[in-house]
């Protein structure tokens, strides 16, 4: 009796460590590889305790929750040859554990260069801004952009098991060296499209007061009324400096 306890205890003693190596368990957002005398068998991923024999057996845990990552602040030149600084967030998860575990070597790190070397080249072929709204440009973030750069980012990583699940831009602004010539040009440019709206009301401000006149009955000669068109114009389009004109017309109209 006695020796089949003893039997029975190192039997157990012995074999404990092979049943707890049996058991495992995981967590949601887990997955493991089951690999025997270093063959791969199957991929483990639902949530709760597990069993799997223990003899030759190695498991490798792989996360396939949510990853973020930041990439760094990068120059590039855009499509009209201006050089910017673009940076962007990436969120990827890993959706096939084995090629992940086992055909990368950093599966993590091999996204990230994947991820800069496609920030870099879709971010080439767009302008900073565009002047058309249908035309895509990096400035406005518009859909097409975020689109091709997650269309080819996703391409590249597929051979990694990974599935891209949003690419962002985050900072973009010109380079350093040419931010200040940049401002101006824009400067310039609002300026101009300002004067532009200006000088299109005074038009339409003359117009319809010429036709005010005319359904009046007021009947002005050529002369009166090219006078008539000039010192509106001049005055609508005169801004702020529209006082010290009203007082020429005046002064004039007094002589």
């Amino acid at each position: 009796m006695e020796f089949l306890l003893v039997l029975a205890i190192g039997g157990f003693v012995f074999a404990a460590p092979f049943i707890l190596r049996s058991l495992f368990i995981l967590e949601p957002g887990e997955a493991t590889l089951l690999l025997y005398w270093g063959k791969f068998r199957r991929t483990v991923s639902t949530p709760g305790f597990h069993i799997a024999f223990p003899l030759g057996l190695r498991r490798v845990n792989v996360n396939i929750r949510d990853y973020i990552v930041n990439l760094p602040l990068t120059s590039v030149v855009e499509a009209h040859g201006n050089p910017i600084q673009v940076s962007a967030v990436v969120i990827y998860r890993i959706v096939d554990p084995r090629k992940a575990a086992l055909d990368m070597q950093n599966v993590h790190r091999f996204v990230l260069n994947q991820a800069s070397t496609t920030l870099k080249t879709v971010c080439s072929r767009f302008p900073y801004e565009s002047e058309h709204d249908e035309e895509h440009s990096l400035k406005g973030e518009s859909q097409g952009v975020v689109d091709v750069l997650r269309s080819e980012l996703q391409s590249q990583v597929m051979s990694a098991g990974v599935k891209i699940g949003l690419v962002r831009l985050n900072d973009l602004t010109y380079a350093p060296e040419i931010m200040q010539a940049m401002l101006l040009r824009q400067q310039a440019e609002a300026m101009v499209d300002a004067r532009r709206t200006v000088v299109e009301g005074a038009v339409m401000t003359v117009r319809e007061a010429l036709d005010q006149l005319e359904r009046s009955g007021a009947k002005l000669s050529p002369a009166s009324e090219h006078a008539l068109v000039s010192n509106l114009t001049l005055l609508l389009c005169a801004g702020d400096r529209g006082e010290s004109h009203s007082t020429v017309i005046s002064a004039r109209r007094g002589d």
